[in-house]
């Protein structure tokens, strides 16, 4: 009998590993779409002597068996089914974390303050109907956006640290275990016509300071005439309350760069993106998604154009560009909170930017193993297909402008639409996002400073939403960034 089972356990393992190797062999060897997880599932890496030396073909397996198992949509369907039979969130919970994203990395952090929900008194909009945007392309040079204005005078700048001299942890004064209701914050407002205030959002004080904190230790690695540039992105569903009602509110106001723009050193500019973005909401210009939490490319534009312009230099007008409209509209992550408050017929779509000039894509492993790509995927629509927004660990854009400088931009998905107008004034942007499903300082083969210094960047941009949401973009950028 036991010679028997000894048998029966042999040929069983044999049967696993055959079927294991079999399913290896016949899995697909290329980067495909996940539809599960909105995410490229690893390639199978290449078996050439530099990655098997570096170690990069060892990384490259686990990461492809990881996204090649058998079964693993079902398993990770079966998987959230449990755990959403097991959570304790309520029905209404459950829409508004839906609504607000897919993704974990964009989720509202339960650090900031829950978005009031609409209600018919203040936030139904006018019967006047908003037109559908236009499928055309623009044919025209955009409109021409306010210049930032310049900091005042009187503006206390912290001194310039080395990265040495810089806390390795950002979150040494938050402490969770405090009354949260006593923290100091910053607020977003809308303003009525008669001063009154509506808070739409807060934001912990102590998250900001520590978000200045990762932006100067970055400043510091820049060469001499090195700058850095910082734009908080508004998101989306703070902005429609304010777009769907410019008869009842005057204005947007955020308390953010107030607190922000003191704490960071001379060589930090920071962008105020409602000003900027204001007057091409007014003007009905299709700046921010109705339905989703991203800006379009259009909204993005007018950001980087205010940034190149502040440095003297003239933006590319936006229809110079090569602008392809996907097929379709577009439902996004706030499609079941907003809908029902859009006035008939308004409709998202997505515009598919691509510089006009001549350029590579890369994804970028191991600091300088270069991978070419499609700037835009064929395979993903939405907002999703905009620069790969799952490519990791780093991104390049290399034209051959000669312009002699380089830049880094350190974003979360709010970046993606800013990326490609950057290459018009850089030789290569370099692109990354620190948080942990889309970076790993051992993916990227070096920490941040050691790419700094690998590729001699010259400027860094942070275009972000999420920084000063709960801890994940600080601290991953906090242990990415290096000595």
């Amino acid at each position: 009998m036991k010679k028997l089972l000894t048998v029966l356990y042999t040929w069983c393992l044999l049967l696993l590993l055959g079927c294991g190797v079999l399913l290896l062999v016949t899995a697909p060897k290329d980067a495909t779409l996940s539809e599960s997880e909105n995410r490229m599932l690893e390639a199978f890496p290449s078996a050439d002597a530099q990655n098997l030396l570096s170690g990069a073909f060892s990384t490259g397996f686990e990461q492809y068996l990881s996204d090649h198992f058998f079964l693993r949509d079902g398993c990770i369907r079966l998987t959230n089914t449990i755990k959403d039979s097991l959570s304790l969130l309520s029905d209404a919970d459950e829409l508004k974390l839906a609504a607000m994203d897919m993704r974990v990395d964009d989720a509202p952090s339960d650090e900031t303050e829950p978005d009031p929900e609409p209600t018919a008194s203040d936030d139904v909009p006018s019967p006047a109907p908003v037109e559908t945007p236009s499928p055309e392309p623009v044919e025209t040079p955009a409109p021409e956006a306010n210049e930032p204005s310049e900091p005042s005078s009187a503006l206390v700048r912290v001194p310039m640290a080395l990265p040495s001299q810089m806390p390795r942890s950002p979150l040494l004064d938050y402490d969770r275990t405090k009354d949260k209701s006593t923290a100091e914050k910053a607020y977003i407002y809308l303003v009525d016509a008669n001063g009154s205030k509506k808070q739409i959002a807060r934001y912990y004080k102590s998250f900001i300071r520590d978000a200045a904190n990762q932006f100067n230790r970055l400043a510091s690695l820049l060469p001499e005439g090195g700058h850095m540039y910082v734009a908080q992105a508004q998101r989306g569903e703070h902005v429609v309350q304010y777009t769907l009602n410019l008869d009842q509110y005057a204005a947007y106001e955020t308390e953010i760069e107030d607190y922000l723009e003191p704490l960071l050193d001379e060589r930090i500019s920071v962008f105020r993106t409602m000003d900027i973005l204001e007057p091409h909401i007014r003007a009905g210009e299709y700046v921010y998604y109705y339905t989703d939490h991203h800006w379009t490319p259009l909204g993005a534009y007018y950001i980087h154009k205010a940034m190149i312009e502040a440095q003297g230099k003239k933006a590319v007008p936006y229809a110079e560009n090569r602008l392809t409209r996907q097929s379709g509209y577009y439902r996004g992550s706030n499609a079941d909170k907003i809908e029902r408050l859009l006035p008939s017929g308004t409709k998202d779509y997505v515009e598919e930017v691509e510089p006009s000039l001549a350029y590579d894509f890369y994804r970028v492993q191991n600091i300088n193993q270069l991978t070419p790509y499609p700037l835009n995927s064929p395979d993903l629509k939405g907002y999703q297909a905009l620069l790969w927004l799952n490519l990791r660990p780093w991104k390049m854009i290399r034209t051959y402008e000669n312009t002699g400088r380089k830049m880094l931009l350190i974003c979360d998905s709010m970046g993606m639409a800013f990326a490609p107008f950057m290459a018009y004034y850089y030789d290569e942007v370099h692109i990354v996002r620190p948080h942990s499903t889309y970076y790993s300082v051992k993916e990227a083969g070096g920490t941040i400073k050691q790419y700094i210094d690998y590729w001699g960047i010259d400027d860094i941009y942070v275009v972000q939403a999420n920084f000063f949401t709960g801890d994940l973009y600080r601290v991953e950028l906090n242990r990415s960034i290096g000595d």
